[in-house]
């Protein structure tokens, strides 16, 4: 495609960054005013940032999740992946990387998580959580492991959110 109708494209990149950005920072000010003070949380930790080793110019080579989780008193932590996008994409595609073997070991050791923990927490929203053919799909890659899973439909519903917390991720990292 030439230079002039490239340009000419839409930018949705542009436009889902932006969305994507409203619903971590709708997850981040939910859990700032619910967690309690056992518990820490980084906004794009660079805990997993080194785990493939180091690029070529030095610099770390790995991954960076949109959120983490900790609770001090047993150093054990959960990285949160948010995924928004309307009813029409791949990011919950882009959120299965999360599944690859070596990346699972990784997070496991740095989350101090033991081996039958998946240590990331997946919430999807916006019409990717709406959308039932989406549904069917994520609920089914991610079947028997649900509980790590939230498809959240309406980020004005921070009790949905509290509730998933309490329910299936706090005992993680209560354990």
């Amino acid at each position: 495609m030439a230079r002039e109708h490239l340009s000419a494209r839409d930018n949705w990149q542009r436009e889902g960054n932006f969305r994507g950005n409203e619903a971590e920072q709708a997850f981040q000010a939910v859990m700032a005013r619910y967690l309690d003070e056992r518990f820490d949380a980084d906004y794009k930790p660079t805990d997993l940032n080194g785990i493939y080793g180091l690029h070529d110019t030095g610099r770390p080579h790995g991954i960076k999740p949109d959120y983490v989780i900790r609770n001090v008193e047993t150093g054990k932590a959960i990285y949160v992946e948010i995924k928004r996008q309307r009813a029409a994409g791949n990011a919950h595609e882009r959120a299965c990387k999360y599944f690859a073997p070596g990346i699972i070991a990784s997070a496991q050791e740095i989350a101090n998580q033991p081996t039958d923990v998946i240590p990331f927490w997946w919430i999807f929203s916006n019409g990717i959580a709406e959308d039932s053919r989406y549904q069917r799909e994520i609920l089914h890659w991610f079947k028997s492991i649900e509980r790590h899973v939230l498809l959240w439909d309406n980020l004005k519903d921070s009790s949905a959110v509290e509730r998933h917390f309490d329910t299936h991720i706090r005992p993680l990292l209560d354990g």
